[in-house]
Formats: C-alpha cells, sequence, structure tokens
C-alpha cells in the first residue's frame, strides 16, 4: 500500500471511543453547569418575589401609618369612636384598624367629588376605592382602613380594605369589630367565620355588600403582618419583647375613657414573607402541640432560619412561635403567641411555614 493510502485511512475504534469519551465528558461538564445556572436563577427569582412582596406591603403600611388620626373617625360622631383598633380575627392573627387622612380629595375626580357632594345632589354613596366614579358623600377627609388574613385557618393572603367617610355605627371598622367578636376564637374546625363575612344579606353586610367584598388582596405567601405600639402611658420602655416592650392590643376608645394617650408612639410593624421554591421553607408537626408546649417537632427541617436570625418564627395554623433552639428536627425554647398573635392547640400533620422577617418603626404624625 503506498505512502498516499495509509495517509487516508480512518479513525480507528480506540480513537473514536476517545473522542466520544471525551465528548460526553464535556456533555455532563455543560449539563451541570447549565443546571447549576438555571438553579441559581431560580432562587434569585424567588428571592426577588420575596423581596418585592415585602416592599410592595411595607410601602402601601408605611402611606397609611403615618396618616393616621389622633382623633374620632367622624366630627360628628362620639368621642370613643373606635379609630385606632388593635385585636384578634377568630384565628388569633392580629386586625389592623384605623381611620386616616384621605388625601384624595385633592388628587382624584372621586376624593374630589366626595368632598363637595351632598345628598341634595345625590352624592350619597360611601368610597370604597373600586366605585371611582360613582357618586359620592362627603368623607370629612377621612377613611377608614383595615388590614386582616383572608378567614380561613392558615391563610396566607393579606387583605386590606378602605370605605370613607368613617360611621361609628355601620363603617368598616365597626363591621369588622361586631364579626371578630361574634366568632371570638374559635378553632374548632366545624366553625366556619367565614359564612357570615361572605353573606351580602348576613348582619356584617355594609350597604347590601358583604363585608368580605370590601376587601382587596395586598399580597400572598404573607405569613404574618404585626403591629407593635410604643406605650409612653405603659411600661414601654425598648422594642424587645416582655414586661417592658411594646403591646400588641390597642383600644383607642379604652384608652380615652381611662384618660390615657389615644394613640401609640410609634408603631413597629413585622412583616414575615414566605419564599417560593427552591427557598419555601415549609414542613409538617410530627406530635400534636398543645397550648403550653414549648417545643414543636416537625418532619423537615431543610430551609428554616437560624435561631440566631431575625427571621426565626414558625406558622402553625394563625399562631406564630418564636423559637430559640433547634436540634435535629426540634425546634425549642419556643416563644407561643408571637408577635400579637394567640398560643393554639394544633394537631399532628398541620403545616409549618417559615419565611423572610422585614421590620420598620413608624412614628405616628401626633407624635412627631
Amino acid at each position: 500500500m503506498s505512502q498516499r493510502h495509509r495517509q487516508r485511512r480512518g479513525f480507528t475504534l480506540i480513537e473514536l471511543m476517545v473522542a466520544i469519551g471525551i465528548l460526553l465528558v464535556l456533555g455532563v461538564m455543560i449539563i451541570s453547569f447549565l443546571r447549576g445556572a438555571l438553579s441559581m436563577t431560580r432562587i434569585g427569582t424567588a428571592r426577588g418575589q420575596q423581596y418585592e412582596t415585602a416592599q410592595t406591603v411595607l410601602r402601601l403600611a408605611e402611606e397609611d401609618f403615618s396618616q393616621i388620626l389622633g382623633m374620632p373617625a367622624n366630627p360628628d360622631g362620639p368621642i370613643d369612636d373606635p379609630a385606632f383598633l388593635l385585636m384578634e380575627d377568630p384565628y388569633g392573627r392580629q386586625i389592623i384598624a384605623f381611620t386616616r387622612a384621605w388625601g384624595e380629595e385633592q388628587s382624584s375626580l372621586a376624593g374630589y367629588d366626595a368632598g363637595r357632594g351632598s345628598p341634595a345632589q345625590d352624592y350619597s354613596g360611601d368610597f370604597t376605592g373600586r366605585n371611582v366614579r360613582a357618586p359620592m358623600r362627603s368623607s370629612h377627609g377621612n377613611i377608614e382602613v383595615v388590614y386582616m388574613f383572608e378567614p380561613v385557618r392558615g391563610g396566607t393572603r393579606l387583605y386590606r380594605a378602605e370605605r370613607s367617610p368613617p360611621d361609628v355605627n355601620n363603617g368598616l371598622i365597626t363591621r369588622v369589630v361586631a364579626w371578630c367578636l361574634q366568632y371570638e376564637k374559635s378553632d374548632d374546625n366545624d366553625i366556619v367565620p367565614g359564612a357570615d363575612i361572605r353573606d351580602p344579606n348576613g348582619p356584617f353586610a355594609i350597604g347590601g355588600e358583604a363585608l368580605w367584598d370590601q376587601f382587596e388582596l395586598v399580597a400572598d405567601n404573607v405569613l404574618g403582618f404585626s403591629v407593635e405600639c410604643w406605650d409612653d402611658w405603659g411600661n414601654t420602655t425598648s422594642w424587645y419583647s416582655g414586661p417592658t416592650g411594646p403591646v400588641t392590643r390597642w383600644s383607642m376608645s379604652q384608652r380615652i375613657s381611662a384618660g390615657e394617650y389615644a394613640l401609640p408612639r410609634a408603631l413597629r410593624l413585622t412583616l414575615i414573607v414566605a419564599a417560593e421554591e427552591p427557598l419555601r421553607a415549609e414542613s409538617t408537626l410530627t406530635a400534636e402541640v398543645a397550648t403550653g408546649d414549648n417545643s414543636v417537632f416537625v418532619e423537615d427541617v431543610e430551609g428554616f432560619p437560624d435561631v440566631r436570625s431575625p427571621s426565626a418564627y414558625l406558622r402553625v395554623g394563625g399562631e406564630l412561635i418564636a423559637y430559640g433552639s433547634r436540634s435535629g428536627r426540634t425546634f425549642g425554647s419556643c416563644v407561643r403567641g408571637a408577635l400579637g398573635s394567640r398560643a393554639q392547640k394544633h394537631a399532628a400533620g398541620a403545616t409549618v411555614l417559615a419565611g423572610e422577617a422585614f421590620q420598620r418603626v413608624i412614628q405616628l404624625p401626633v407624635t412627631r
């Protein structure tokens, strides 16, 4: 065979196998790199959504809280009108209700109409945030606002309602308070507090509309939305929990009746937001938790915050539980009913969630 023919021969079997092996190694490396990049993208997206949710809620809440009024909601109403109130919903979660100044009168058609309208001009409706082109009666420059979770056990959707003008007899705050008192501490599964609140003909309806129809979704994956009050009249000397810490219940009418300050000096808002996959911290209880227990046993602890983190809270049902230690799949040194929630009994198999905590201190306008 000539030299020229020998130069034209094909690859040997060994050479082909070496080439294929190299290609396989390169392919595996590329796939691993792409998987890592995809995982990093998913983590970044989940983290971004978590922070975006937190900042959206905090901006809205700060705008509301920074304009809370230190006077009766309606100038024609009684002095003990509940213009600022922190209380429990039927599942032990905080409800935040207050009256704030309403700048919409200067910036929107609905606000302008509400400010100048009168029944004689057929301006007789209440402003609800959705009826911007309807004829409105005078708002007195104030609007009622309520923040609450959806009326189901373990719900993570935060809602907000607004209505003007304030009405001490049939207003938004009055109806929400009546609903909470009707189903006070209803922990049993056979009690459905959401039935009446969704009934347009029920005892808590406003103007022929169901009370729940007044609310609009603010954000999902909210595990905690808590307000703590700096009480100048009481013993508050720091934001740390304890006998000298902030209070998580407040009734403006009761404060006035007792001759105390109607409003706290400042509010600390704590927001706990859960992440989506792959950052979501979610597990289930492996044993029942009684109201006095200070340990919580779960199936998996992956992704849950470190005990030294300010986010070291568990959400079970409507209760927030702060934990101070973690060993294996057990959370210990627990503070039950944290951040204004209520200690409750939880059955094995209940969902346990955790998230990232965000805090903001807001000084009220009347104390600046």
